[in-house]
């Protein structure tokens, strides 16, 4: 066996092992606290909680790592219908503009997540174009049959410029934003959000419920890329010449970082 896919097997088989080690050691040590404490995380729950999500963080590197030796890719690729598709835990939202500038450049933006809430308008992106309305609203549909409303779709002039985005000038960021790009200026509407479900990966089969609802949407609203910056970074596009050029270019990108 090729020693990369022997030792990337290896890595995942032990990551997904002390994910779930560490997640049953956190839930059994929440069940020991007193329910009607202050609503402070108490600190072992806290160190267990870190644990687990830095494990949780090389499951993830792991599952990519093993497409990887796989399949020669520089991310997990894959397609559905007309789009194409990547995620990968090595890249975001500025990697892949600085690539392939394209997939935003004469496009329109409908930002649907901002740091796991709404786009705040600031005054300077209302002069330059951007703007909201009422019946352009964002929403997640959650496992119970409701509906959580999240507030409006912040929508974008014609971009001529992939400098100044909101995730330049905006003060944040922990991740967890999200974009539907458009060729044409869409028309306002309900626009659900998936990048804020923790955990969610178009390659994971438990989570097919939400996968087929994904992909029912983006057929729906027919944006021509949609791009994610959550548990991992997603760029799904129907361009293929665009699609292309991203793998391309993040291929090459990959191979000139320091620890290539």
């Amino acid at each position: 066996m090729n020693p990369a896919l022997k030792r990337a097997q290896e890595e995942l088989e032990l990551a997904r092992a002390m994910a779930e080690k560490v997640e049953r050691e956190r839930q059994a040590y929440r069940e020991t606290l007193d329910p009607g404490r202050p609503l402070v995380i108490d600190p072992h729950e806290l160190s267990l909680l870190r644990e687990s999500s830095d494990w949780i963080g090389k499951k993830y590197k792991a599952e990519q790592s093993l497409f990887m030796a796989e399949n020669n890719t520089p991310a997990i690729i894959g397609s559905h219908a007309q789009y194409q598709w990547l995620t990968s835990v090595d890249q975001d939202i500025s990697s892949l503009v600085q690539v392939c500038p394209n997939v935003l450049l004469d496009k329109y933006l409908a930002v649907t997540s901002m740091d796991s809430a709404q786009l705040l308008l600031t005054d300077q992106e209302k002069s330059d174009g951007w703007w909201t309305v009422e019946s352009g609203r964002i929403y997640m549909d959650k496992p119970d049959g409701t509906r959580e409303d999240r507030g409006k779709v912040a929508y974008s002039p014609r971009l001529v410029s992939v400098h100044g985005l909101p995730y330049e000038t905006h003060e944040c960021c922990a991740g967890y934003d999200e974009w539907y790009v458009f060729d044409q200026a869409p028309a306002a509407g309900e626009i659900e959000v998936f990048v804020n479900w923790l955990g969610f990966r178009l390659y994971d089969p438990t989570w097919l419920w939400i996968i087929d609802r994904f992909w029912d949407h983006l057929e729906r609203l027919a944006p021509e890329s949609y791009i994610a910056e959550g548990s991992v970074f997603t760029f799904a596009t129907r361009n293929a010449s665009l699609f292309a050029a991203a793998v391309a270019g993040l291929a090459a990108a990959a191979k000139q970082a320091p620890d290539a």
